[in-house]
């Protein structure tokens, strides 16, 4: 592709940011399935697992979660000759969230609001949330970033899946998150 990409993270655009640089993101842990993306000037905005171009960094990632699951106990074989319904499926289970904010900005009430929507939350000390949801570190990061200012810091750490997104802490920050995040994941 000759032009770059951009993203939308709660209305904010970032970018322009090669293909090789969204991959890196992905596998950062910043861009996730259901990030908002475009090709540099569109405004035709599409989920990052939809666009050709990323769609199989998302299924890579889909079959590993798929394979990490616990596989459910086989069920008893049905007493009739009827197929069993797709409402017999697994459902996804919740997962343990650790959520660290420094806000500069100021009020933190749509941000309280915007946690406690996304799960049962503890509000552990001034700076610092727990969360179980079945949503993942991106979904989670992505929508409390509608919430807090471009001053403002966030990390988002799945404790369930040893998996991290984060937000705002600069370039030198960012490579040290990186490196030692990889070590112990």
């Amino acid at each position: 592709m000759a032009g770059g990409w951009s993203m939308n993270v709660g209305g904010r655009v970032y970018g322009p940011f090669s293909s090789e640089r969204m991959r890196s993101l992905v596998s950062e842990g910043r861009l996730a399935a259901d990030s908002l993306v475009a090709t540099e000037g569109a405004t035709d905005w599409r989920a990052a697992g939809q666009e050709p171009e990323f769609s199989d960094l998302f299924a890579a990632e889909a079959k590993e979660l798929a394979r990490a699951a616990p596989k459910p106990a086989p069920a008893p074989a049905p007493k009739s000759e009827a197929a069993p319904s797709i409402a017999d499926a697994a459902e996804r289970k919740p997962t343990q969230f650790t959520i660290v904010i420094d806000l500069k900005s100021g009020s933190s009430g749509g941000l309280e609001r915007a946690i406690r929507s996304l799960g049962d939350a503890y509000h552990l000390v001034s700076n610092v949330w727990i969360l179980s949801t079945d949503q993942t570190a991106n979904a989670v990061r992505n929508r409390l970033l509608q919430e807090i200012g471009k001053g403002d810091t966030l990390f988002v750490v799945d404790a369930s899946r040893g998996k991290a997104a984060w937000f705002n802490f600069g370039p030198e920050a960012d490579a040290h998150i990186r490196r030692v995040w990889h070590k112990t994941s």
